[in-house]
């Protein structure tokens, strides 16, 4: 949250002013709250999500995410899928607002988690499908074989830091 210390002495001195500036720190700070920012420091990260369900079909995967915790505008979700329940290198999924994924990946057998992040922040801590990670099945023909994930964000391009979502860095 912006804040202006003295303004409190700008009020005694030119009011006018003091009131240009609270309308200008009010902008901000709803721009702010809307968006899921802070404009002063790092947005906390989001809290975990409370589950990710996975059933799969015919080569078809069904993730739903539930997230039962408070939560402004500007939340990100993110799915990633793997071979194995470590996730060494995870195929990343962006949802942006929503909390659902429908894909075909064929005849896979995968490892599935999920977590949310703000623009601003760090992701949430995963959460798997099952504790421990569950193995999903998608049956049906089989598609091509997976491609080596490339991750997502800031995240190196080796895909080897799964967790990521928008990068846990600023920059790259």
């Amino acid at each position: 949250m912006l804040l202006l210390p003295q303004l409190q002495h700008v009020e005694s001195t030119d009011p006018r002013l003091a009131d240009s500036l609270r309308r200008i720190v009010d902008a901000v700070n709803n721009l702010a709250r809307g968006t899921g920012v802070d404009p002063a420091g790092a947005t906390a990260p989001p809290a975990p999500l409370a589950n990710v369900s996975v059933t799969a079909a015919d080569g078809i995967f069904d993730v739903a995410i539930t997230d039962n915790s408070p939560l402004v505008r500007g939340i990100n979700y993110f799915v990633e899928s793997d071979l194995t329940p470590g996730f060494n290198q995870p195929h990343v999924y962006s949802l942006g607002p929503s909390r659902n994924l429908r894909i075909a990946l064929g005849n896979l057998t995968l490892y599935w988690r999920a977590y949310s992040q703000y623009p601003g922040s760090e992701p949430s801590p995963p959460v798997t499908h099952g504790n421990p990670p569950a193995p999903v099945t998608g049956g049906g023909l089989s598609g091509p074989a997976l491609q080596p994930s490339s991750g997502s964000g800031t995240a190196s391009g080796t895909g080897q830091q799964g967790g990521s979502g928008f990068g846990k860095q600023q920059f790259r």
